[in-house]
């Protein structure tokens, strides 16, 4: 994992990949600011979360709890002075998370019509001379991404009432982001590099090393400002680990050959 990471960043020395970079981070700040906090506070705030089933009935569940230790003698007032502090912390480390993600979604959108050229710059500063050619189609991808992301927004809503666990609830909201951002890399970059049998032998999230990386730079999004160029490193990143892995499959069959020869 560290070597990927070490090399991932020694391609930010490329003039190119840095002004392909620059992309995402100037127009993801022009439509969060222009579109996305609007749209997303409206959903939000909509009635399809609000009125949810789930919310209602977690909300008079809340409202009956505090309505029992509030008539606890003496320390009532206190133990619900308490779990209102830990719920605004909570609740602000949550918006937190999803103003992160919003960010970075913007980002990923617009990286994601720039996965070609990045591929291709990593491919020339690092592998020159290496062929590669993927397969599948942008229809495909976006098919298979859309299919995936409507497994995730499913998963969420069954998994509402965890939102309202300290702790459990930020660690399963930041999973939850990160399976589907490893899937959209993943899935993104082995198409443009691999060919459909090599990529379905390393795509697994039990690849440790790539998705550990993949989990760092994730996690980088958490800081402000860098989830605009989180996916543009995750891009990198995965291509590093592909070109690898395309590379000792075409050595490998280079050997087979020899020895069909022979």
């Amino acid at each position: 994992m560290l070597d990927l990471w070490l090399r991932t960043l020694g391609d930010l020395r490329s003039a190119k990949i840095l002004m392909l970079m620059a992309i995402p981070f100037v127009a993801a700040i022009i439509l969060v600011s222009l579109l996305g906090y609007g749209i997303f506070g409206f959903f939000i705030f909509s009635d399809f979360i609000t009125q949810n089933p789930m919310v209602l009935e977690m909300q008079q569940s809340m409202e009956s709890a505090e309505e029992t230790i509030g008539s606890i003698p003496l320390i009532g007032g206190i133990l619900l002075w308490i779990i209102g502090i830990a719920v605004t912390v909570v609740a602000g480390i949550l918006g937190f998370l999803l103003g992160s993600y919003l960010i970075l979604i913007f980002a990923m959108i617009i990286t994601g019509f720039m996965t070609d050229a990045l591929v291709k710059a990593v491919r020339d500063l690092n592998y020159p001379g290496l062929e590669y050619q993927g397969h599948g189609s942008m229809t495909e991808m976006i098919w298979k991404v859309f299919k995936y992301a409507l497994g995730m927004l499913l998963l969420f809503l069954v998994t509402i009432p965890m939102l309202f666990i300290p702790v459990v609830n930020i660690v399963w909201f930041w999973l939850l982001g990160f399976m589907f951002f490893r899937y959209s890399v993943v899935l993104d970059v082995g198409m443009v590099i691999l060919p459909k049998d090599v990529y379905e032998k390393h795509n697994a999230l039990s690849k440790w090393t790539p998705t550990s990386a993949q989990a760092g730079i994730f996690s980088l999004s958490l800081f402000p400002v860098m989830g605009l160029i989180v996916p543009v490193l995750a891009v990198i990143a995965q291509a590093h680990y592909f070109f690898d892995k395309l590379t000792e499959s075409q050595a490998n069959a280079a050997k087979s050959e020899v020895l069909t020869q022979q």
